[in-house]
């Protein structure tokens, strides 16, 4: 019999530590093990005793995949990420159906109540969306030792920095008098490795999990759809635009929105802006999932349409990859979805009233 403990037992085997990747994947449509075998290969894995568990093998080691977040795969493995990343990039990549678990910088910074930080790396690379004076075009901080994210919040209140100090990965040490103690290492992909209890790491993995998939839902609320009304044939207009602030202004916006829709990575974005004065329009397809999106663009503001259907996981892409490029300072004009940016309570978000392009 092949259940949770024998995973449990099979990874506390390996002498390294337990790494964790969390993708998303649609497949509300499909058979979990239909979707398992259309992504790793009908002879490359077996089912287990639980449902929501199958153990995927590949060249040198083998992978447990963990269905029970529903939309949210938990992929569990002792082998090495530098073996792990590449196979999955390959797999996430070639399909629409799944993607990365991209962490806002704020989920990262704010991972656990009480944690004590070991490690935090900071990057930027701003080199396609700022000129080439701005004095953190690029920007790469690793520190390490006891509360290390305090140096590094620091650094952020440099006036020529603060924009540029968004948080890459983190490595924390955390206890509880039940579950015992782990030292975890996360990264804004979704990718973590853990050493000490194994149960605490899964509780780990969820908490930070639930609270992503908190902010795409959101996101997903606010997306436009007419519902019908009475007998009469009457209609109801729902959701509302995503709107964004920018701590900083565009530089460029023809040069901004050219390299932000130029189908590249990791935005995954195509799409022909229409650039007038100070605004610039898009109809824009998302190239990860397929769908569609309009955006509006200012100096210093970003509005996104969603249609109903469209992945929130678009939002939580575009959003995390202009922190690491653009503005780490960014803010939703929505002080619900802002606060689940930043990982606070919504009576601490402060009610701002703000009209883009003013």
């Amino acid at each position: 019999m092949t259940t949770r403990a024998t995973m449990v037992e099979r990874l506390l085997e390996a002498s390294g530590p337990t790494r964790t990747v969390v993708l998303e994947a649609h497949c509300e449509e499909n058979d979990p093990e239909a979707k398992i075998r259309a992504i790793f290969g009908a002879n490359s894995y077996i089912p287990t005793d639980d449902a929501f568990l199958f153990r995927v093998f590949v060249n040198d080691g083998e992978l447990w995949i963990d269905q029970l977040g529903g939309r949210f795969w938990s992929i569990h493995t002792s082998m090495p990420m530098r073996k792990v990343s590449p196979f999955l990039h390959e797999k996430v990549e070639r399909r629409r159906d799944l993607d990365w678990m991209w962490l806002p910088s704020g989920h990262l910074e704010n991972v656990w109540p009480g944690a004590i930080s070991n490690r935090v790396r900071t990057k930027f690379h701003g080199r396609d969306f700022l000129t080439d004076d701005d004095p953190a075009q690029d920007l790469t901080i690793n520190l390490s030792g006891r509360g290390a994210e305090r140096l590094l919040r620091h650094i952020s209140h440099n006036e020529n920095y603060r924009s540029a100090v968004s948080f890459d990965s983190v490595q924390v040490t955390i206890s509880n008098p039940d579950l015992g103690r782990v030292n975890e290492g996360v990264d804004r992909m979704g990718r973590f490795a853990a050493s000490g209890d194994l149960e605490y790491h899964f509780q780990f993995v969820d908490t930070v999990v639930q609270r992503y998939h908190g902010f795409v839902k959101l996101c997903e609320k606010r997306s436009l759809d007419w519902e019908s009304v009475g007998q009469e044939g009457g209609s109801r207009f729902n959701g509302s635009p995503i709107a964004i602030r920018f701590s900083r202004r565009i530089p460029n916006l023809e040069d901004f929105v050219a390299s932000l829709f130029a189908s590249r990575q990791p935005f995954r974005l195509w799409g022909i802006p229409e650039v007038s004065g100070d605004l610039a329009r898009v109809e824009a397809v998302d190239l990860h999932v397929g769908h569609t999106l309009r955006l509006e663009i200012g100096p210093q503001w970003m509005r996104v349409y969603l249609d109903k259907g469209t992945c929130g996981n678009t939002i939580a892409r575009l959003v995390s990859n202009l922190q690491h490029r653009f503005d780490s300072r960014l803010q939703f004009i929505d002080p619900e979805i802002q606060s689940a940016l930043e990982v606070r309570d919504p009576e601490n978000v402060a009610s701002e009233s703000f009209t883009p392009g003013r």
